[in-house]
């Protein structure tokens, strides 16, 4: 039996793939959007998660490489619609053990499946993620234990995205952080760059800051403000 995670924003498709794989003994979870999924890993020790690309809230080409970073360990199983040759060699090249294209037969879905649960073993279970603090008062990120100092604007910006559960876009950033200039949008980018160096330098570790092209920025682990 393996703990499963489906990520399908067509719930339809979604129900009716979890239905078979709880037919043959699987646990299963669903979920239809990112910021789901990545609440459901923070909280759930699950061995397998089919990812769908075309998630309403963040590509799945993006999800893949965060995913790989803070769950390792886990099996990860694309199903998408998406079957041209490049995408096909993207998803495994950034980290996806299979890649499948819809449609497809649940019991061929369960084979493979059931072969990521054999790589995986009794040692399938993934740790929660990291979990990060934003001390407003201080101006300091935490990290278990470790801190590093904050500048206003890199506070006020961690702050802005962690009360959001949807991409923030530039232009709210700006308002939020100070200025209107013309080259307000490309200060907001290098702020985003300096604050991830940072991050990496005295925490040893990327910042679960991302880029949501063509809409703005956002983060994909939750923070505790203190």
């Amino acid at each position: 039996m393996t703990k499963i995670l489906i990520v399908e924003d067509n719930l339809d498709y979604a129900e009716d793939m979890a239905e078979f794989l709880l037919e043959i003994g699987h646990e299963v979870h669903v979920v239809a959007c990112a910021v789901d999924m990545w609440a459901a890993l923070s909280q759930g020790n699950f061995g397998v998660v089919v990812l769908d690309l075309g998630l309403p809230d963040e590509d799945g080409f993006a999800v893949i490489p965060r995913m790989r970073q803070l769950y390792p360990r886990i099996g990860l199983l694309v199903l998408t619609g998406r079957v041209a040759f490049d995408s096909r060699i993207m998803g495994l090249r950034l980290g996806a053990d299979h890649y499948l294209t819809k449609p497809i037969k649940f019991p061929e879905l369960a084979a493979h499946i059931e072969a990521l649960g054999r790589r995986i073993g009794p040692q399938g279970a993934v740790p929660a993620p990291e979990k990060w603090t934003l001390k407003m008062h201080e101006r300091q990120l935490e990290l278990m234990g470790v801190c590093i100092g904050l500048t206003e604007k890199e506070c006020n910006l961690l702050h802005l995205l962690s009360t959001s559960t949807r991409p923030v876009p530039r232009e709210v950033i700006v308002a939020g952080i100070g200025g209107d200039d013309a080259e307000a949008g490309r200060r907001v980018d290098m702020l985003v760059y300096r604050l991830r160096k940072k991050a990496r330098s005295g925490l040893g570790i990327d910042l679960p800051l991302r880029t949501a092209y063509g809409e703005g920025y956002s983060l994909s682990s939750s923070f505790t403000l203190a």
